[in-house]
């Protein structure tokens, strides 16, 4: 039984900024648009008195990394000198590098690159999540779908703990067989926003990919003065 926590947001690249210096009380001065959002998400999710212990970031875009590496190779193909802050801002471990300082903690980060706006898994992130944290690797994990687009900037996260959160959202459960009369839940990018709108008490996660386990939600009773 794994504890889990859920943030999602969208914010125009404009209030990126903002945003961040309101959580951190400084701004990230060179540090790429998903280290921001990183940051965010992170210290939303994770108390101030957790962000030491051993944590992993396992996350996917459809932006960035890949997006990025496509426009620098049509530079290269052009006439002209290709420009390679952006694609080496967006690469997976310099922002990790970037949060680390936030998160003293973060010992792992893996990225998922995806090739469409409607693709996600989920299924893959929160297996990974799940053996990390059972297998002693990791105290907490952080599972995030993050997307840099012109217009607007999203981010999903969930954060995994086998250890007690204060207040969970729900809690993971992984079943060898689908449990009998449980809904199914997409494998979409806003996952977490659908757990966060949900009324069912019990969800399954429904993805396309081959899957050995099934990834169950249990929804966590609200306690009372919360």
């Amino acid at each position: 039984m794994i504890d889990l926590a859920l943030f999602h947001q969208t914010l125009a690249p404009a209030a990126l900024g903002d945003e961040v210096r309101a959580l951190l009380g400084k701004p990230l001065r060179r540090a790429s648009r998903f280290a921001q959002l990183a940051a965010c998400g992170a210290w939303r999710l994770i108390p101030a008195e957790r962000r030491d212990w051993p944590t992993a970031l396992l996350w996917q875009s459809t932006s960035g990394p890949r997006g990025e590496t496509l426009t620098l190779l049509d530079e290269m193909d052009g006439a002209g000198e290709p420009m390679p802050f952006d694609f080496l801002a967006a690469q997976p471990a310099i922002a990790a590098a970037q949060l680390q300082p936030l998160l003293p903690g973060l010992t792992h980060s893996l990225h998922c690159p995806l090739d469409r706006c409607d693709a996600a898994d989920w299924s893959l992130l929160l297996g990974l999540a799940v053996d990390r944290l059972t297998g002693g690797k990791s105290r907490q994990v952080l599972c995030a779908h993050l997307d840099a687009w012109d217009d607007r900037l999203i981010a999903h996260w969930l954060l995994l703990s086998a250890e007690p959160l204060e207040n969970p959202a729900w809690r993971l459960h992984l079943q060898e067989q689908p449990p009998a009369a449980t809904p199914g839940l997409p494998d979409t990018p806003d996952l977490p926003a659908r757990l966060a709108t949900s009324t069912q008490g019990r969800l399954t996660l429904a993805t396309a990919q081959p899957a050995p386990r099934t990834l169950e939600f249990v929804r966590c009773p609200t306690r009372i003065g919360n």
